[in-house]
């Protein structure tokens, strides 16, 4: 077993800060950035305070020095950053034992996709005392992690999620979008069930969580989103859609991600979600971008759907063609297959037809 270097494990450590904001996400931790710290619920002991814990910047202790004001969870892990990463490494154990240094460095690497060699052929990390940052020389070596895998999602999830199974939908399409349980012990998207969202390029953005019960409370909503989470500047689904629809020219538009896996099911698979009834200029942009020429839209069939509706046409000017098909339910996320069948795919056929 190697044994490191003071000045090993620093640069292990800085690497990470700079990738904390990815860890936090890697482990589903949510947070909130203050000008001289991090702030979150301790995912070490599994609090639920979002004020329990800091890790403080530079200028206010040194990069990552950190502290459980709720547990004293650093008085176990030690307050250096790399403590903290042993820690929450620790926390997300199956058999709950701490994993040792060795161990904690083997993490530290595989995240940032390197190896020791990497670290001491580079200097990765050198600190500017001007502006009390972090500045990165081999900025190389940090970009080719800077996304989360969808392997590395599957793996915290347990798919598919039966809960929605039980809403009815199947357990193929819940697969195919990566829905699952969530299987982290702490954050708040413990006890929920995990909707990832993926950009048009299949890069991980962000999640949706669902409470897998109905102990609905003010502080425990029943969906969530991860803090930070621009839901405005994606599509919810594009990342299967875009292909279907450069195919058929035509996008289904819809408010939520049920909807677009009712719709897949039914065999539309040039479906989008908007995240609500609203749609923004970016999403705007992604629908010119994907080659759309026709828009079925198909918001909920309610007054509010109908104003949803004409507020996306007034948005998107003259760029398309327009449908808004009739349902027989408040939305199509409740319609069942031969419903689709009957009242919606001759709807949709004649625009795909050009009639």
């Amino acid at each position: 077993m190697p044994i490191y270097q003071q000045n090993t494990l620093t640069e292990v450590s800085d690497a990470m800060f700079l990738q904390l904001p990815r860890l936090l996400q890697h482990f589903n931790v949510d947070y909130y950035e203050s000008s001289h710290a991090f702030h979150l619920a301790c995912p070490i002991h599994g609090g639920d305070n979002p004020q329990g814990c800091a890790i403080f910047k530079e200028s206010y202790g040194g990069s990552g020095g950190w502290q459980c004001f709720t547990n004293s969870c650093q008085d176990e892990f030690k307050r250096s950053f790399f403590g903290f990463i042993r820690g929450l490494v620790s926390s997300n154990m199956e058999n709950d034992e701490d994993v040792t240094m060795h161990q904690t460095m083997e993490f530290c690497l595989k995240f940032l996709n390197c190896d020791i060699s990497d670290l001491e052929n580079h200097t990765v990390v050198s600190r500017d005392e001007s502006h009390n940052t972090l500045q990165v020389f081999n900025r190389e070596l940090i970009r080719k992690s800077a996304t989360v895998s969808r392997e590395n999602i599957r793996e915290r999830l347990q798919i598919p999620s039966k809960y929605f199974m039980g809403r009815g939908y199947s357990a193929e399409v819940l697969d195919e979008f990566d829905v699952g349980l969530s299987s982290v012990k702490s954050g708040i998207m413990r006890e929920r069930v995990v909707v990832p969202v993926y950009d048009e390029d299949y890069n991980y953005v962000s999640c949706v969580g669902r409470l897998s019960h109905e102990n609905i409370t003010p502080q425990n909503p029943k969906w969530m989103y991860n803090k930070g989470f621009q839901k405005s500047n994606f599509l919810y689904g594009l990342n299967i859609a875009k292909d279907y629809i450069q195919q058929t020219g035509t996008v289904i538009l819809v408010e939520g991600q049920g909807d677009v896996w009712r719709l897949h099911e039914a065999g539309y698979k040039n479906c989008v979600g908007i995240f609500g009834a609203d749609l923004s200029d970016d999403q705007v942009l992604l629908l010119e971008r994907s080659g759309a020429l026709n828009v079925i839209i198909l918001t909920d069939s309610d007054n509010a759907g109908t104003k949803a509706y004409e507020k996306i046409i007034k948005k998107c000017g003259r760029r398309f063609n327009y449908l808004r098909p009739t349902i027989p339910t408040k939305d199509v996320g409740d319609m069942t297959i031969d419903q689709i069948e009957q009242h919606l795919k001759p709807q949709i056929e004649r625009v795909c037809n050009g009639n």
